[in-house]
């Protein structure tokens, strides 16, 4: 990790754990759960699990309606998270980075999508949880990653400016987030996306096992 982040904020699924969302079936089930909510147009369409949400949520916290929302949604998007649960294992080396990051002096901290009820299994599973803090979930949240919500409520916590801190991530959504918070972003291939969805979006390195954040 670069000498001067003080700190490291991971994303879990994808990055710390290999991606086992089934993407295509759930984001078909969230488009019709908010088509009989009543939200249609481009940004259900053709949005992704977590866009669809924030294009939601962007209209109903303004609205107080944002209990409504969960109520019919994070059911399914719990299941989903469940269903993956079954099948998460960790990538190599996972939970020996963090703990040699914690024992080094670094704070780590967790920003995810995953819902709280799936997310808290698997880092116990994994012993990850012991060296995070904070993590913030979905459920903590109004809108998911890619927007900066959840990272900036580490970065509120930790009292440390963003610029010392590195987000490590899979996907386009946590380039996207870690950019909105000012921060220094790394993927680590082979989760959500693939090299080519980061044409237009780079981040500022790319690696594709996670010692080489140490080595």
């Amino acid at each position: 990790m670069n000498q001067k982040c003080k700190a490291a904020i991971f994303d879990f699924e994808g990055t710390l754990v290999e991606f086992q969302w089934q993407l295509k079936p759930a984001e078909d089930e969230l488009r019709r759960a908010f088509a009989e909510l009543g939200f249609d147009g481009d940004a259900f369409a053709n949005g992704n699990y977590a866009t669809m949400w924030n294009a939601a949520a962007d209209l109903l916290a303004q609205q107080g309606r944002m209990v409504e929302l969960r109520q019919v949604l994070c059911p399914i998007y719990d299941r989903w998270d469940l269903d993956a649960l079954t099948r998460w294992a960790p990538r190599p080396g996972a939970a020996e980075l963090l703990c040699r990051l914690v024992t080094g002096g670094a704070r780590v901290g967790m920003v995810s999508n995953v819902g709280r009820v799936a997310l808290t299994t698997a880092l116990a599973r994994f012993d990850f949880a012991r060296w995070l803090s904070p993590v913030v979930t979905r459920d903590e949240v109004t809108c998911m990653k890619p927007r900066a919500e959840g990272i900036l409520r580490v970065l509120t916590h930790w009292q440390v400016a963003a610029g010392d801190v590195l987000f490590i991530g899979d996907s386009r959504a946590d380039v996207f987030g870690a950019r909105a918070a000012g921060m220094p972003v790394t993927i680590i291939l082979g989760g959500e996306c693939d090299e080519t969805a980061f044409a237009d979006a780079p981040p500022d390195h790319m690696i594709s096992r996670l010692n080489e954040l140490i080595s």
